[in-house]
């Protein structure tokens, strides 16, 4: 508090000292590409890639259809036993379509690089009772707790309770837990399964806890001590290394359900910086796409590299619902561990709120957030839009910062909220 964007920041601090700001993205933001767009910002695009290196080819796999084709592949086709076996490994993991597995297989034996890319940690997302469908969820936050295979605990990524693996459910006593949801502990699990002989390191922010474990790991890799790097999203930008031909991403729609109107836009983003990973050097690069919505606009739009393709039609879902860029909002949030007042105090301040503002603004909620709960606080939100900002700024002001609120109940005011979670 208080909630700021960076980039909005910097934006109006060049404005007031008079200087340039260059803001620089493969994937930039639909606000600054309207901005670009209605002569705000001056666009300069980069036509080519470092070196004038091809982009790399993207292939998406639907999942619905790989395993099934996979295993029909191999009966009938023949193929080499060791690719056989691997492929086999991999299908019955459930993780790896055999389409992704041979092409790994090819770039090992050629002595290349692949990173493979799943933006979830820990091994199983979720475990639930197939007998009486107990779900372990964490004590404080109304999320699941994910389990971590190798050091057998179970861990809220919300509030960081950790609590000892069941060995049977709680509820019926039934010893056959069941898995739910994918983390790279588990992929790396499939991965090894599949490759034995390949050389396999994985970073996320479980494997990367000591001081140069990020450091030494990317060197091993730059140095060719490393053949696959599993990871999350610390993997996907920034990264340059001419030795990777091959990107696999594992379950590319996940965030896509998320209640955010955000939500496809961030996949866009992720499947296109993750692709750009490969293909660096001399040889050109592969991206395999593991989804089970294949023709979803994020995944179609970065299948061809198409930015402005996939910013014009989201821009257009944007104006149709009348939500960011072409209206300013504000995430108004009320936060108590009772669950009953926080609820009341949301309700008579949101009803105080929409009298004040009038038809300045849409108004929706008060609602329970999206995650209700966190850290044994209950959160209700009230989203606001309006043409503009200002007007609804100088009528929340008085109401929102003078107010007198109980020493139980927080109250915090996001305007162009980012994540709506």
């Amino acid at each position: 508090t208080p909630h700021y964007h960076g980039r909005d920041i910097a934006v109006m601090r060049g404005y007031m000292e008079g200087v340039t700001v260059v803001l620089g993205s493969a994937t930039p933001s639909l606000e600054s590409h309207l901005n670009a767009i209605d002569g705000k910002y001056v666009l300069s695009q980069l036509t080519k890639r470092v070196e004038v290196r091809v982009m790399p080819i993207i292939h998406v796999l639907d999942l619905r259809q790989e395993f099934r084709k996979g295993r029909s592949r191999d009966r009938d086709e023949g193929g080499s036993d060791e690719t056989k076996k691997e492929s086999v490994k991999a299908t019955k993991s459930n993780l790896l379509a055999p389409r992704l597995v041979n092409a790994v297989t090819e770039r090992l034996a050629k002595r290349e690089q692949v990173i493979i890319f799943l933006n979830r940690r820990g091994y199983a997302t979720s475990l639930q009772c197939p007998q009486c469908g107990h779900s372990e969820m964490c004590p404080h936050c109304s999320v699941p707790l994910t389990f971590h295979r190798s050091a057998q605990r179970l861990v809220c990524h919300l509030c960081d309770h950790v609590a000892p693996a069941p060995t049977q459910c709680p509820q019926c006593h039934f010893d056959n837990y069941k898995y739910s949801g994918v983390g790279t502990e588990r992929v790396e699990e499939a991965i090894d399964e599949a490759f034995p002989k390949a050389r396999i390191a994985r970073m996320d922010s479980d494997s990367m806890r000591g001081k140069d474990a990020y450091r030494r790991t990317l060197q091993a890799f730059s140095d060719g001590l490393i053949d696959i790097l599993v990871g999350t999203q610390m993997i996907a930008k920034g990264l340059h290394f001419p030795n990777v031909t091959l990107v696999g991403v594992v379950n590319a729609d996940l965030a896509l359900g998320l209640p955010d109107f955000r939500a496809s836009e961030r996949v866009f983003q992720q499947l296109m910086q993750v692709a750009g990973r490969c293909g660096r050097g001399v040889v050109e690069g592969e991206v395999f796409v593991q989804t089970r919505t294949p023709f979803a606009p994020a995944i179609q739009f970065s299948r061809h590299h198409d930015y402005n393709g996939f910013a014009e039609q989201e821009l257009d879902f944007r104006r149709s619902l009348q939500y960011p860029p072409y209206k300013r909002s504000i995430l108004i949030t009320w936060r108590g561990r009772d669950e009953d007042k926080t609820r009341y105090m949301a309700e008579q301040s949101a009803k105080q709120i929409m009298d004040l503002v009038g038809t300045d603004a849409e108004g929706l909620g008060p609602a329970p957030a999206p995650i209700y709960k966190i850290k044994d606080h209950y959160r209700f939100h009230l989203y606001l839009r309006a043409a503009r900002v200002q007007p609804l700024s100088r009528k929340l002001r008085p109401l929102m910062l003078d107010a007198t609120w109980p020493d139980d109940i927080r109250v915090t005011i996001d305007v162009d909220p980012v994540m709506l979670l």
